[in-house]
């Protein structure tokens, strides 16, 4: 098949159907599918959600404006990264982080209290904290079901903390990958 090059938009009554073709065994795999629906139904399929706004307290402690990201069913969260959209100001201190299933929670990222920051007075704008997800017994008699997994639509909290009070709070985006399962 040649490729084809048009303007305009491409429509079809009857849906369309993405293919990847093995190079070696020429096996076709459907990749995505439109059905009679309209809508897309792609099997692992990456997503990103944010939750914007998170700041630092301007008294020792949780974040006074804790972020929330609604996770959607049927999905794995991959990878969690907290952007500095605006510098905080601090006394020589801390800042961390912590992600869960309840405010203040840390069943999904542990609690870190000095990643962002470690004994110093502010983080450069637009820095990025790479987080680490909490991980799952691998090797035991029955293995857990995963908590970055929901089988139900959930709130996801993500927190700053600080060990010292802020002199400006600054303001933290919780960048969160997902996979959408089905």
């Amino acid at each position: 098949m040649g490729n084809s090059t048009f303007s305009g938009p491409v429509r079809s009554e009857n849906g369309f159907t993405v293919i990847s073709k093995n190079a070696t065994t020429g096996a076709i795999t459907t990749v995505a599918n439109t059905a009679s629906t309209g809508i897309v139904t792609n099997k692992y399929v990456k997503h990103v959600g944010f939750a914007t706004g998170v700041t630092v307290n301007t008294t020792a402690g949780d974040s006074p404006t804790i972020g929330e990201f609604t996770q959607p069913a049927n999905t794995i969260i991959t990878d969690i990264k907290i952007f500095c959209d605006t510098s905080p100001v601090i006394g020589t201190g801390d800042i961390g982080y912590e992600v869960g299933t309840s405010s203040s929670g840390a069943q999904i990222v542990a609690a870190q209290t000095d990643e962002i920051l470690d004994g110093g007075t502010t983080v450069v704008e637009h820095n990025v904290t790479v987080t680490a997800l909490v991980l799952q017994t691998q090797d035991g008699t029955t293995a857990p079901a995963s908590v970055q997994y929901t089988s139900a639509e959930r709130t996801i909290y993500c927190n700053i903390t600080n060990t010292v009070d802020a002199t400006t709070a600054g303001s933290f985006t919780f960048i969160i990958e997902y996979v959408q399962i089905a």
